[in-house]
């Protein structure tokens, strides 16, 4: 499998487990701090694992951390919120 499919799936699968992070942490705080534990969580994750979506998509940039820190809010936002993205990029 080549790289670009893997580095989507990694992203997928991260904003699967931040979905359910965030059903969790919504039984034990507010609904707030439960989306900011979540924003959080996915910028650590793709910092962690260095998973950026512009990377993926093939663009290159200078300041990886940027990449990063938006990957990390998009993944928070869910699935829906990546697969939307992808459907705009193949259009």
């Amino acid at each position: 499998m080549d790289k670009p499919i893997e580095a989507i799936q990694a992203l997928i699968f991260m904003s699967v487990v931040v979905e359910l992070l965030l059903a969790i942490f919504q039984k034990f705080v507010s609904k707030q701090a439960g989306h900011l534990m979540v924003v959080v969580f996915g910028v650590a994750l793709c910092f962690a694992y260095q998973v950026g979506i512009f990377t993926s998509l093939g663009l290159v940039t200078k300041y990886p951390f940027v990449d990063y820190l938006i990957s990390g809010i998009i993944i928070s936002q869910g699935s829906n919120a990546l697969s939307q993205l992808f459907n705009l990029r193949h259009k």
